[in-house]
């Protein structure tokens, strides 16, 4: 009888492990991923836009001309 219960016990455990925990794991790994890769193009943003106004090369005031 212990032998039954284990294998039931060993089941549900592979059926909670594939059904719920993996696919858990794989969304929030996805979810974080993503953040990163936001969190990358915003700082990136942010770098280029402090970048171009410590060298003037873009103000307010003047307006953009074609080269």
């Amino acid at each position: 009888m212990k032998i039954v219960v284990w294998v039931l016990v060993g089941i549900g455990a592979l059926v909670l492990l594939g059904g719920v925990v993996l696919p858990l794991v794989h969304f929030l790994l996805g979810a974080l991923g993503w953040l990163i890769a936001g969190a990358l193009v915003i700082s990136g943003g942010i770098w280029l836009a402090k970048r171009a106004g410590a060298h003037g090369e873009v103000d307010a005031g003047d307006p953009q001309r074609l080269r």
